[in-house]
């Protein structure tokens, strides 16, 4: 493996001034320069990245910490962080924390030891609270997407989940609903519970009092149990008019449980999700489903952008970046003509 002395003997100067040179360092002359880097040239000489980000200070590389690298839904969310970290000049490290606050703090930890230079974390598990509240102590370059840390002096980039959840509900109430349930998602989701808190303050407008709440989780599986239970205790007749679910995989599944019980989707029941994901189950024939979109796109730019931002400029006062869903009008939904 070539180095920086086989360099610097061929060249016939210092290492220190090979490095000058690889780093892009002032204190050499062009003649010198251009001796330097035809040697790196022919020697086929690679720098030494850690080293190199000892003598600069910078690793030039952001780290992501996200739930899980292998669900379809957060590919849109990796690519658009993948693509505006080198926009910027930037390499990218990305770690899947399996729905573990302990594994994410173990990957946040690693990444502060000198290997980046800061790190984006997604998701809104409740538990992470007492993790994001030291990190923020420490002063090192993070930004959050999706979890709401309120007076913390953080980088936030947030949805609002609350809005998205009223649009849903509204629609449900244009399209002549009026006894709408909601599946509710994993309790220990930020987002879950402000979902639920959407859907209630849109009932309460619309001056509906017959409130009903199916806990559920996040899940298809979930989904397909909780409608599963619901609808054997449940005649016909006394069916809601729609169910908001507080995911698409929840709706897929509490999909899957209404056709199989022969209850037709949209002229018996309407549903709506939340995420406009796909999904996961093809050996079910779906109606496509009428949903509340996340821009997750325009949420990675902007989360890459407040994040290295605050990497060059050390800004005291940390960034939050609110961003609204939409509805998307699908199948499972009909307007009253």
């Amino acid at each position: 493996m070539v180095s920086i002395t086989d360099v610097a003997k061929k060249a016939g100067c210092s290492a220190t001034l090979v490095s000058r040179v690889v780093n892009n360092q002032y204190g050499v002359s062009e003649k010198s320069r251009q001796k330097i880097q035809a040697a790196i040239d022919e020697l086929g000489y690679t720098p030494n990245g850690l080293a190199r980000s000892l003598v600069l200070k910078t690793t030039n590389t952001i780290g992501v910490v996200v739930d899980t690298l292998c669900d379809a839904y957060f590919f849109d969310l990796i690519q658009a962080i993948e693509e505006e970290v080198g926009k910027l000049g930037y390499d990218v490290l990305f770690c899947s924390a399996g729905n573990s606050t302990e594994k994410k703090s173990s990957y946040i930890n690693f990444f502060m030891q000198e290997r980046v230079d800061g790190i984006l974390i997604y998701g809104s598990a409740l538990d992470d609270k007492k993790l994001i509240t030291k990190l923020a102590r420490s002063h090192f370059p993070f930004a959050l997407i999706e979890n709401d840390m309120g007076s913390l002096n953080v980088n936030n980039i947030l949805l609002n989940n609350q809005y998205g959840s009223e649009v849903a509900v509204d629609y449900l109430f244009q399209c002549g609903c009026r006894n709408i349930a909601h599946v509710a998602g994993d309790e220990n989701r930020q987002a879950a519970r402000r979902r639920q808190k959407g859907y209630l303050s849109a009932m309460k407008k619309h001056g509906a009092s017959n409130i009903m709440i199916l806990q559920s989780g996040w899940s298809e599986e979930e989904g397909y149990n909780t409608l599963k239970e619901f609808l054997s205790t449940c005649r016909k007749a006394d069916l809601p008019d729609a169910f908001f679910f507080s995911s698409d995989q929840t709706a897929y599944g509490g999909m899957r449980a209404l056709l199989e019980a022969g209850i037709r989707i949209p002229d018996d029941v309407m549903l709506i999700g939340f995420d406009d994901d796909q999904p996961r189950n093809h050996n079910f024939s779906y109606v496509p489903l009428t949903t509340v979109r996340q821009p997750l796109s325009d949420m990675g730019k902007a989360a890459v952008d407040i994040l290295i931002s605050d990497i060059k400029e050390k800004k005291e006062i940390k960034e939050k970046k609110m961003f609204y869903p939409n509805l998307v009008i699908r199948q499972t939904t009909r307007k009253e003509n």
